[in-house]
């Protein structure tokens, strides 16, 4: 098959689940193009794209708020569809990929695919005028120009039947990471930690994903602040970039937390998380986040705000804890604080994490997508 692959937000969990999607099926025998905007490109997801072997890579300054600009990134990868061309599917990925990679693929000979990575009518944050109105754009591409819908959790699959998208197009694949030994991942543990010039016994809890409204960074550094006190050895690493990337180094600085608190940006999460002790998500809303597999692999006990993913991989009590999704982080630091004291449960929490990560491989998604392809034509 010949596959394009359009992304806008290329970063975090939909960049990295492009790409090894991307890779998988280049190794399958398929012709991949990527179109991607370099405008929310991460450093990290440049390396590893630049890196993809026979993968045809274009760029396309899409911007993430609708607006007139769209319509240029629109007729840039009409043109590029139709030099290029033509494809067998294109797949969009994440709302403005999504719906750029529809629309300019129109009703030719490629079949449709989109994955929307969290589909923004989950914002809870949306005033209802504007969840109305997202919703109706995703009901009509839905019917009008596309043929099959990925969804990565139960819970995005869910919400989309809530938002009416039909269901007989749609189909959950849930997101997958290659194994990591155990011989890696304590490699990688000594050399980050060294890297760091954190002590082998040191707890440290870590934080990835995009610094903004979404992932709700600013709720890490509040946890920081409460738990520092009571566990003076602790220390906390965010890795990420993002629009609110000044107000958190303002706030650690505002909360006298530099000793405490690292932030790293352009780093890859997947390298750092061995070096962790307990992952923390603080996200406001989700789908099936990378970060949370991403932790599983690293054998990380996990406590994550109640969003999508969050019950697929946390059995609550087992390998770690999931809380209310609030703005009060009284019962996430509590969570917290409880578990760094008690050792044993920590262990007992990472063996479970590692036995719940055989659920989610790479391999076994690349698989699930490509039938999903194959069934369309």
């Amino acid at each position: 098959m010949k596959i394009l692959f359009v992304i806008e937000t290329c970063g975090g969990g939909s960049g990295r689940h492009l790409l090894d999607l991307a890779r998988g099926a280049a190794e399958h025998g398929n012709e991949i193009h990527i179109v991607f905007s370099p405008r929310r490109a991460d450093p990290a997801f440049l390396e590893q794209l630049s890196q993809l072997r026979g993968v045809r890579r274009f760029p396309v300054d899409m911007h993430t708020a609708p607006g007139s600009d769209d319509l240029k990134a629109l007729r840039r990868l009409k043109r590029y569809i139709e030099h290029m061309g033509p494809f067998d599917i294109v797949h969009g990925h994440s709302s403005k990929g999504g719906a750029l990679a529809r629309m300019a693929a129109g009703w030719g000979k490629a079949r449709c695919v989109y994955t929307p990575h969290a589909l923004y009518t989950m914002n809870p944050k949306l005033s209802p005028l504007k969840r109305t109105l997202y919703g109706t754009i995703e009901k009509l591409l839905a019917s009008m120009a596309t043929d099959n819908i990925i969804l990565v959790s139960e819970e995005e699959h869910h919400h989309a039947l809530e938002q009416g998208l039909p269901e007989e197009k749609m189909k959950v694949i849930v997101n997958g990471v290659a194994d990591r030994g155990d011989h890696e991942l304590t490699t990688a543990r000594r050399h980050v930690r060294e890297k760091l010039g954190f002590a082998a016994d040191m707890p440290v809890l870590g934080f990835v994903g995009r610094l903004d409204e979404q992932k709700a960074p600013e709720r890490f550094i509040e946890l920081a602040l409460r738990l520092a006190p009571r566990h003076p050895r602790a220390r906390f690493v965010m890795l990420g970039s993002g629009e609110k990337e000044a107000l958190i180094r303002r706030l650690i600085t505002e909360y006298g937390l530099s000793q405490r608190v690292k932030l790293f940006t352009g780093e890859s999460g997947e390298a750092f998380m061995p070096a962790f002790d307990l992952f923390i998500m603080t996200s406001r809303y989700e789908a099936m986040p990378y970060v949370l597999i991403e932790a599983l692999a690293a054998h990380l006990p996990i406590i994550s705000t109640d969003v999508g993913g969050a019950r697929t991989v946390i059995d609550d009590g087992i390998n770690g804890y999931i809380v209310t999704e609030s703005e009060d982080l009284s019962l996430m630091a509590e969570r917290i604080s409880a578990l760094l004291a008690d050792l044993s449960r920590m262990v007992q929490f990472s063996a479970a994490s590692r036995k719940k990560a055989l659920q989610f491989r790479e391999e076994e998604m690349v698989r699930q997508t490509l039938e999903c392809y194959a069934s369309t034509q």
